[in-house]
């Protein structure tokens, strides 16, 4: 065990600082020391101090706030009662079942190995870029603001649940404690412990080509939007009129509303183009009150003139049970 400087740490070297692991699961919790244990390759030196545990107290916020988000948005779904078929699972939900299974064959094969360093770096990767940064940002809006039993609503329930699952199960060697709570939160019954491992479902069906391709276009279209912010053209990306020109074959294969999902867009327009290209303008149409998108429809219904048609089609069915 080393310090950050890579100096030996020994207890004639500690100089009154604490060196036994009681101290620090009195100070941090027992799980962000198994997390710090985890994270280093123990074949290696070791490196340990208080600032890594600071660091660490980070990653562990995030991996306990995506568990808690997740079970956020599974407050109303009945896992084998309200699951949608997959056919209405759209391309970004293809894709994290693809990834996920990508994550479940690293972490089985780094627990064989007793390389624990890996499933560590995995599952953080995976909770920060792959949920955090986009599925769960990218399916927000159809989350909050479809109908509740909506097929692609319900659909993400069906992924989201299937991820929960597998995160608990891999989490549950590392963060016992964590990962037991969130279980138990869950009201699944029994505890994770108990539960072998997830196994792959072999889902590839090419969704990963196909997201790779639309993530080089969202960063096309955000600096294009970065560059109409800082002229004042606009406030923010939902009130930009977006035209991508590309040469992708992915953008000719989506619906325009999945595509300006995944951009998080309100008003988009594809043109064939050799290179990658946008242009933004701030969009004519108006801002729907519930879900903040700018759409044709928004003052068209004399009922709720300030909604798109989505949200109000989703106000009037509550108005109506609410009789």
């Amino acid at each position: 065990v080393v310090d950050l400087d890579g100096k030996k740490i020994s207890k004639s070297s500690t100089y009154d600082k604490p060196v036994n692991a009681g101290h620090f699961v009195d100070k941090h919790g027992a799980d962000l020391v198994r997390l710090w244990a985890s994270s280093i390759d123990y074949t290696d030196d070791v490196p340990f101090s208080e600032e890594m545990f600071t660091r660490l107290g980070d990653t562990y916020r995030r991996i306990r706030n995506t568990l808690r988000i997740l079970l956020g948005n599974l407050y109303d779904f009945e896992p084998g009662k309200q699951e949608s078929g997959k056919e209405n699972f759209t391309l970004v939900d293809r894709w994290i079942l693809e990834r996920l299974d990508h994550v479940i064959a690293d972490c089985r094969s780094a627990y064989e190995a007793f390389e624990f360093h890996k499933v560590y770096h995995t599952l953080n990767h995976f909770c920060a870029v792959d949920l955090s940064s986009l599925y769960v940002d990218i399916t927000k809006d159809r989350m909050y603001c479809d109908a509740q039993d909506s097929p692609r609503r319900r659909a993400t329930q069906m992924v989201m649940h299937k991820i929960f699952d597998t995160l608990c199960r891999l989490l549950a060697p590392i963060l016992a404690f964590t990962a037991e709570e969130a279980w138990r939160h869950s009201g699944a019954g029994g505890s994770v412990h108990l539960l072998e491992l997830s196994q792959t479902q072999d889902r590839h069906d090419g969704a990963s080509a196909q997201i790779a391709e639309l993530l080089k276009l969202r960063g096309v279209i955000g600096q294009a939007i970065e560059h109409a912010r800082q002229e004042k053209l606009i406030g923010n990306a939902l009130e930009a009129a977006v035209v991508l020109f590309s040469d992708s074959d992915v953008t000719s294969k989506i619906d325009k509303e999945e595509l300006e999902e995944f951009f998080i867009l309100s008003d988009l327009t594809v043109h064939q183009g050799k290179e990658p290209s946008a242009s933004v303008t701030k969009t004519s149409y108006k801002k729907c009150a519930r879900c903040w998108r700018h759409r044709t429809a928004v003052g068209a219904s004399k009922t709720h003139p300030d909604l798109c048609d989505r949200c109000e089609s989703v106000v009037t069915a509550l108005e109506k049970t609410a009789r």
